[in-house]
């Protein structure tokens, strides 16, 4: 049963803008990474359901270096699958990043009447994807190709760094703006050197900006100190600080400033501190009081686990943190696909990666806001259920 043909005209017609690439794991690199640490794909295929829609989830090798986000990501999958699939078979390939292969695959996909294809993950495979032209399944892929804007018949949909950061950008922006409203706001960035800090970083700036706000030139903290901290930003005047560094940089920030600024940041200030949901006394175990009153926006399933959306699914409590956002990651992209199935032209999902939406009249592409959380006693609360 292929999507509706109102969806794939609406979808063929539009440039497709293309969302920033996947963070949580630094998905952005992979063109660095050697053939030899990717693996080989396996020819033999993960079967799951019975159903009369054909979707494949396309992802890396098993036995390379993405082993283990892969492992993550089709767990995810199945287990929305499990809960809303029954229409649906699900194959599951490992590809190669060969451009041959992967045309091939797709030909056999359309041939077999496949209505959908979820990924690739990789940047580089989905580049790969992209640069042959409209796919001729139609793909949600899981990052961004290089180039920075994809074919029709294709979307992109990934856990951006860029987009959290951006979000809290506006929301710093809208209390800054009120508290400051004889001037411009101000707002300092404190970053470290790593390219997911430097993008988060950027982000934020451009976005800061955008609204009509001066910003500081970034500071960059190579070794966390209070005293190297405090001597870096002594002299901003700065209405917000926004850290695109880990949680010890917001740690020595929050010190220095001694309570003269809100401290804004990603889910790279996320150390596994929050409270209630499924896990809750192992959580209670992890506590960051030295961090109360910074707030971030990280999604619902690593802040908000009381929630409806988040609580609909089962959440493996011995999977590394970083892993959890490519399990909710797959969790949602399911979803979102069995909603482009159902041949709407707009989506607007109520996902554990954040809320998800998908106007095709505005370039379809899928559009992230995640949650607004505050340490409070030493954990995350999120700030929309007060």
């Amino acid at each position: 049963m292929p999507v509706r043909r109102n969806v794939l005209s609406a979808l063929a017609g539009a440039a497709l803008a293309a969302v920033p690439a996947l963070s949580a794991l630094a998905q952005s690199e992979t063109s660095a990474i050697g053939p030899e640490s990717r693996g080989t794909a396996s020819k033999e295929r993960q079967i799951v359901g019975t159903g009369p829609i054909g979707v494949a989830l396309l992802v890396p090798p098993d036995n390379g270096i993405y082993r283990r986000a892969a492992q993550a990501l089709i767990a995810g999958v199945r287990a929305a699958h499990a809960r809303d699939g029954r229409k649906v078979t699900l194959e599951i390939i490992e590809i190669d990043e060969d451009l041959a292969m992967l045309r091939a695959l797709y030909d056999e996909l359309k041939q077999r009447g496949f209505s959908l294809v979820i990924g690739p993950l990789t940047r580089s495979a989905v580049t790969l994807v992209a640069s042959g032209g409209p796919p001729p399944v139609f793909t949600l892929a899981l990052n961004q190709p290089d180039a920075g804007s994809v074919p029709a018949n294709m979307v992109t949909f990934g856990l951006s760094i860029e987009s959290e950061a951006r979000q809290a950008a506006s929301i710093s922006w809208d209390e800054a703006s009120v508290a400051t409203a004889s001037r411009r706001p101000r707002a300092a960035i404190v970053q470290d050197a790593s390219p997911l800090g430097r993008r988060a970083a950027s982000a934020f700036a451009e976005r800061w900006r955008d609204l009509g706000g001066d910003v500081y030139e970034p500071v960059t903290i190579e070794t966390v100190t209070t005293g190297r901290v405090r001597t870096a930003v002594a002299r901003l005047k700065a209405d917000v600080f926004f850290v695109a560094a880990a949680p010890a940089v917001a740690r020595a920030l929050r010190i220095a400033l001694g309570g003269r600024a809100t401290i804004y940041g990603t889910s790279m200030l996320n150390t596994g501190a929050v409270q209630g949901g499924e896990g809750s006394a192992a959580a209670a175990l992890i506590r960051s009081p030295d961090l109360d009153g910074v707030r971030l926006v990280d999604m619902p399933w690593q802040v908000e686990p009381d929630s409806v959306a988040v609580m609909a699914y089962p959440k493996p409590v011995d999977m590394h943190m970083e892993l959890q956002k490519l399990y909710a990651l797959g969790i949602d992209a399911f979803r979102l696909a069995l909603q482009l199935l159902q041949g709407g032209t707009d989506v607007d999902l109520d996902g554990v990666t954040g809320r998800l939406r998908l106007t095709l009249r505005a370039g379809a592409s899928v559009d992230r806001a995640g949650v607004l959380a505050e340490y409070r006693d030493g954990v995350l609360v999120p700030l929309a259920l007060q």
